[in-house]
């Protein structure tokens, strides 16, 4: 262990911990404990949390999972329990040691970069929650268990995930009611899920009573971050949604009827990045910022990514009604048989889009472009190809802001308002009072209804690029008086979705694989079976 970090005034590392003084007499129970936590590996991530690697293990300093494995060690050399105010006072000190004297480490939770960044994305590291701390390492020419894996730490409800098996991606279709068309996009979102930094869509599913929303949850997040507990309740606030992001990778929220703006903008921050602040407990000035990132699952009866910032970074799955039921106990049993299959069949695509990602060449990249790319490069080890992929995202991004039209008051009603003119200007002002005029009584009781003409401006800039998508355009023209709204109805479609493209180079392996680019395949394309397809042609 290197002890370089330690501050010169602290007792050195000892080799044995001793119960006694060298006059007979017993110890004080915090320096007994001071002494077994200065044995572990201390160290602190970037946002200053302190850790402690016990062996293989990681903890938190200040965690309960790590006062238990002090106390376990106090208790196995003294055959005693510790006083709860030693173990507070060892705690506080050694958190002390890790963030001021202990070397600044990425700290990962269920999936990881096994060189930090440094590289680009060249190795992905997983945690399958092995008691002996193997993970699994993905690269480029497959995947193999590592002894020497970055940091990761786990929660309470971290599950294990099964042994590998033969690639089998298809036999997740066994157990997903998604449609045919829209089966790509839940690949896709399982394969970015694999990815160590976002962003990450928020798969939205959608259905009537009987869909199968929660059991279709509960299987992505087996496959992706099995948990004691699979799917969580709707949080309260955005404390609550926190809390759920920083003790799982995969968040599966249950059963929504209602996304708030508070809570749909946080899931836009966890998604795409961002920090999100509380105040600290016990204080009124100062607060706590913690910037997280995470694959999001959602699931009710009702429409939930209706706000357009949440929409365009949302995949949309609305659900067939299942025609033909099992029992619970079969389904599991069933679908635990196919697990490691399935599994591997996601590791051999993130095996892929490690190779190909960075050939992949897309003209109109969408907003989620990292993952468009990630997902295009990897989707023929899972069964589709890249323009499958692509033209089911881009159809799915119009719906979806299509949808957050319809969900707003006041966006349906200047939807009909526009096209009946084909052309308005004036202010905000004269514009919320046009609406008001046009639009019915309840309409414009309802609690999405803009009450000032502030609000309204608002609301035409969240809803301005699905308003575009329905051919209506907004331009705004500011003078020293006031500030001009001009809306017209072009009558415009959606442009058509670009089509993938891969750079191909020039070496000696390329014309060993008869022109399929030895960076794609490494061995003769399997949906054209070497006679050029839009995925293999050079």
């Amino acid at each position: 262990m290197d002890d370089s970090w330690m501050d010169p005034n602290l007792a050195e590392i000892p080799a044995s911990v001793e119960v006694t003084d060298s006059e007979g007499r017993p110890r004080r129970q915090p320096d007994i404990l001071l002494d077994l936590g200065c044995r572990h590996e201390l160290f602190h991530a970037p946002d200053g949390t302190a850790y402690a690697r016990t062996g293989v293990a990681v903890h938190a300093v200040e965690s309960p999972g790590y006062r238990e494995v002090l106390a376990g060690e106090y208790f196995a050399l003294t055959e005693r329990g510790c006083n709860r105010n030693a173990l507070s006072d060892a705690v506080t000190t050694l958190t002390s040691i890790a963030k001021f004297r202990g070397e600044c480490r990425k700290v990962w939770m269920r999936v990881g970069d096994a060189n930090d960044g440094r590289d680009g994305c060249s190795a992905v590291c997983i945690d399958p929650g092995r008691d002996d701390w193997r993970i699994i390492e993905v690269t480029a020419d497959g995947w193999h268990w590592s002894q020497s894996p970055p940091m990761f730490r786990r929660s309470r409800a971290f599950g294990k995930m099964p042994e590998p098996a033969t690639p089998d991606f298809g036999r997740l279709w066994k157990y997903l009611n998604a449609p045919v068309a829209l089966r790509p996009l839940v690949a896709a979102f399982l394969l970015s899920a694999m990815r160590p930094r976002g962003p990450y869509p928020v798969l939205v599913l959608e259905g009537e009573q009987g869909t199968g929303k929660s059991t279709f949850s509960r299987v992505l997040k087996m496959i992706a971050d099995p948990s004691a507990a699979l799917v969580r309740s709707p949080p309260k606030d955005t404390r609550d949604l926190l809390v759920g992001a920083l003790n799982a990778w995969l968040l599966a929220l249950d059963n929504l009827s209602f996304l708030g703006p508070d809570l749909s903008d946080s899931l836009c921050r966890i998604a795409t990045g961002g920090a999100i602040s509380e105040r600290a407990l016990y204080s009124n000035t100062d607060e706590v910022l913690v910037e997280v990132q995470r694959p999001v699952v959602l699931n009710g009866i009702e429409d939930l990514a209706v706000r357009p910032d949440l929409a365009e970074r949302s995949l949309h799955i609305e659900l067939d009604l299942i025609r033909e039921r099992r029992t619970e106990s079969e389904f599991w049993e069933s679908f635990a048989a196919d697990l490691p299959h399935i599994l591997g069949g996601l590791l051999a695509g993130i095996s892929m889009a490690i190779r190909d990602h960075r050939n992949v060449r897309i003209e109109r990249l969408p907003r989620m472009a990292d993952f468009a790319v990630w997902s295009a490069a990897g989707m023929p080890a899972l069964g589709f190809t890249a323009d499958e992929f692509l033209n089911a995202y881009s159809n799915n991004l119009d719906e979806g802001l299509g949808a957050g039209v319809d969900g707003s008051p006041m966006g349906r009603v200047l939807l009909s308002f526009i096209r009946a003119r084909a052309e308005w200007s004036g202010t905000a002002a004269e514009l919320l009072s046009a609406l008001a005029g046009v639009a019915e009584e309840s309409t414009v009781r309802s609690q999405g209804w803009p009450r000032s003409p502030r609000g309204l401006s608002g609301a035409i800039r969240r809803l301005a690029p699905a308003l575009r998508l329905q051919g209506i355009e907004i331009t705004t023209d500011r003078n020293a008086t006031a500030r001009n709204l001009r809306l017209c109805s072009t009558g415009k479609q959606p442009s058509q979705p670009s089509q993938p493209s891969f750079r191909r180079e020039s070496n000696d392996a390329n014309d060993a694989n008869d022109g399929h680019p030895a960076s794609l395949h490494k061995e003769p394309c399997p949906h054209c079976a070497g006679e050029g397809c839009a995925w293999c042609r050079p």
